[in-house]
């Protein structure tokens, strides 16, 4: 997954945002809520939605070239106590779907799974 985050006069940024299989959950009738690992500590998702909680998110199925594109609210929830229920998150961001676009066979390339990022949590 990707997520697109902006600060008004300051640009917008694009940042990955990956898990195992399933890291993204759908916690409400138009609610996804994902957790935010450690990664390269520059903070620019978080420190943008603290400023701007709109947020895009964009979802590639490499193995057929769908796209799945999602406008909305986030917020980051800092409480350790709820990161704590997700194994290896230090926090959670939880997003709010306004928009939903799915665009069939939106990019030409290919992949096929090799395994997964020793990095992510056990």
């Amino acid at each position: 997954m990707a997520a697109a985050t902006g600060r008004p006069g300051l640009g917008t940024d694009a940042s990955h945002r990956g898990g195992n299989p399933g890291f993204v959950t759908v916690t409400g009738g138009r609610t996804l809520t994902w957790p935010d690992y450690a990664g390269n500590a520059m903070y620019m998702t978080l420190g943008n939605l603290e400023l701007e909680p709109r947020c895009g998110l964009l979802f590639l199925g490499w193995d057929d070239g769908h796209a799945l594109h999602l406008t909305g609210r986030a917020r980051v929830d800092w409480d350790p106590e709820r990161a704590a229920s997700v194994p290896g998150a230090q926090r959670l961001i939880d997003f709010e779907v306004d928009q939903a676009i799915e665009v069939s066979g939106a990019i030409p390339q290919r992949w096929s799974f090799g395994g997964y990022s020793r990095f992510n949590p056990a």
